[in-house]
């Protein structure tokens, strides 16, 4: 039996919108930009906004973090109401809300938001200074130039520590939270891009965060910005 019905039958739409997305834009510059890949519980936000504060700006043109405001963007520049956000969470559309979403006839439906979604990605990734953070960002811009692809990983003791502490849960119920986030990110990039999240080969850097300090990660992540990409150090 296929346990993701729903996810699955977009899959081909979704890529056909990707490629057409890509070829209508080759002839823009491209980046710089990021994208962050995260386990839960690893602190990728905290990453973005540092980032965001320490890579060169260029002409006024400063970094900009893009992950809940991704989707009031795509929602405010295609005229949607404000209150289909709540349909697309950031680690998931789940199977439910989009059987629900096509059984009282949302419109646009849930499929056409996703694909609205990646095409402002890698429209935010062509005009640059920007860090877009999950969604499977890595995968809706792979083939666009001047980008660095980043992910964060640690093992599930760490992270379901972290998030106790942070949200103040007991550990088992971090842990599941953590894995809940996890299974359910994979589901998305699984089903909307056909590719494993988990994939190293799809980053350019991969960080264990319990055992990299954050000031050596993100001198190390500035340091490759300028010796392996410049374009994204340099900010054009």
């Amino acid at each position: 039996m296929n346990p993701l019905p729903v996810f699955q039958k977009a899959e081909s739409y979704l890529n056909i919108q990707l490629t057409h997305a890509g070829t209508g834009g080759s002839a823009h510059p491209t980046g710089p930009f990021i994208t962050l890949s995260r386990e839960s519980g690893t602190g990728g936000s905290v990453l973005a906004r540092e980032l965001a504060a320490r890579l060169p700006a260029e002409e006024g043109h400063h970094w900009e973090v893009y992950s809940g405001n991704l989707i009031e963007e795509m929602l405010r520049t295609n005229n949607l109401p404000a209150h289909l956000a709540r349909f697309l969470p950031e680690d998931k559309v789940s199977e439910l809300d989009a059987s629900v979403g096509e059984m009282v006839g949302l419109h646009p439906n849930l499929w056409t938001l996703v694909a609205k979604t990646n095409e402002l990605m890698r429209r935010l990734a062509r005009s640059g200074h920007a860090i877009l953070l999950g969604r499977g960002a890595n995968f809706a811009t792979r083939d666009l130039p001047h980008g660095i692809h980043l992910r964060l990983v640690a093992p599930p003791g760490y992270r379901d520590a972290r998030v106790a502490r942070l949200l103040r849960m007991d550990i088992g119920e971090a842990a599941a939270w953590n894995a809940g986030r996890d299974a359910a990110r994979m589901r998305y990039v699984r089903a909307t891009f056909n590719a494993a999240l988990a994939d190293p080969a799809a980053y350019d850097l991969v960080f264990n965060v319990a055992q990299v300090p954050f000031d050596t990660m993100v001198s190390l992540i500035l340091h490759y910005a300028e010796v392996q990409a410049p374009h994204v150090a340099a900010g054009h």
